[in-house]
Parts: C-alpha cells; structure tokens; sequence
C-alpha cells in the first residue's frame, strides 16, 4: 500500500458518520400499516355510546388504548406517504395536522379510560362544553386534515380512489355525528374502523416508496 492509497482511504471516523440508524421508509409505512389496524380494531372494539355503563364494559379500557397505541403509531409514521403527497401543498399540510389531531385522540383516550370512570360522563360533558377552543382545534386537525390528505391523494392519484373515498366518507360521518338520530356508536364506529383501515392501506402501498431527503 503506497501512501496515496492510505490518505485515501475512508478513515474510522468518516465510516461512522456515514452510519444511518433511523428508520427507513418501509419502516415507517408498516408501522403506519399496522397504527391503522389498530386503530380500526380498537375502535371496533368500543362500546355504542359513551355514559357511565360504557364505562364498566370489559371492552372499555381495552378499546381507548388499543385505538390510542394505533394513533401514536400513525402520527410518528405519517412521514411514509410524504413522497407520494409532496408535489401538493394542501397535501403535505394534510398529513401535519392529521398527524397533531391524532395526538390529541390519545389525549381524549386518557380522559375516558381514567378520568370518565371517576368523575362520570355527565362531567365530562360540562367540559366538552366549556372546551370550544380545544374541540375547535381538534376539528382541524382530526377531521380536516385526513380530508384534505384524501383531496391530494385524489387529485395527484397517490392513492387508490378507494382509499380516498373511505377517509373523505369517514370524515364526513363524523361531521354529520351531531345531526344523527342513533346512538353515536353506529355512526362513528364504523367510520372510525374504515378512517384506520384506509390509512393502513396507505401505507402497505408506501412501504417500496423511495424516501423523502
């Protein structure tokens, strides 16, 4: 080896640089996989409404912490379908406030399965009502953003239109679930499941995607 060859050579510190230990792309689109799954099985699993007898439902605790693990999975994952939506503004924008309105469902989790057992669900409804700028913002976020993930997927054909309808149907569902003469669970389970499968399915297409730099 001539001393050319050793000054060129990569040196220890160099080789270490170069190590990468974050997550790559397929990653993050399964952990964005399964997040939906569960997400959609918590859901599943939660009783048709909310009231003091819901709470004793062995499902109960079960349900709220199933679909809140699937939510943090899919608000650190959401990055995995940045490829297919950055040519889009509303896109991109999309996925930052779905990925906040997620982390405040897991906030919202919390309360039902160790606060509305204690102090009942009338009171948690006193608080709902008093809570216009967190239930403002959580419409933004939860409800707004998918939808507007679901238009860019649509517009740029980043997904397939059956993903796009079942977030945009899901989304509207949960709008409409004021105005629904049922009890709330036959309106918003079923959106709540389609909203996590659909995600799911977002991102098992994602998974050979190239990442984003």
């Amino acid at each position: 080896m001539t001393p050319s060859d050793i000054s060129s050579a990569p040196s220890t510190t160099t080789v270490r640089a170069r190590v990468d230990h974050r997550p790559g792309q397929r990653a993050a689109a399964l952990s964005l996989a399964a997040g939906g799954v569960l997400f959609a099985v918590g859901n599943a699993l939660h009783p048709l409404d909310h009231s003091d007898a819901a709470t004793r439902a062995p499902t109960w605790a079960a349900a709220h912490l199933v679909f809140a693990l699937g939510a943090l999975l899919m608000a650190g994952a959401l990055a995995a379908l940045g490829r297919r939506l950055a040519p889009s503004r509303v896109g991109v924008a999309g996925l930052v406030l779905t990925a906040v309105g997620l982390v405040l469902v897991v906030g919202s989790a919390y309360v039902e399965v160790y606060v509305a057992p204690v102090v009942g669900h009338h009171t948690i409804a006193e608080i709902d009502a008093t809570a216009g700028l967190w239930m403002t913002l959580t419409l933004l976020t939860y409800v707004v953003g998918p939808m507007l993930v679901a238009v860019a997927g649509l517009r740029h054909r980043a997904f397939p239109v059956a993903v796009c309808a079942g977030i945009l149907l899901a989304q509207a569902a949960t709008l409409a679930l004021p105005a629904v003469p049922v009890a709330e669970g036959y309106v918003i389970i079923p959106a709540t499941v389609v909203f996590g499968l659909a995600f799911a399915v977002a991102g098992w297409l994602a998974r050979n995607d190239a990442p984003v730099r």
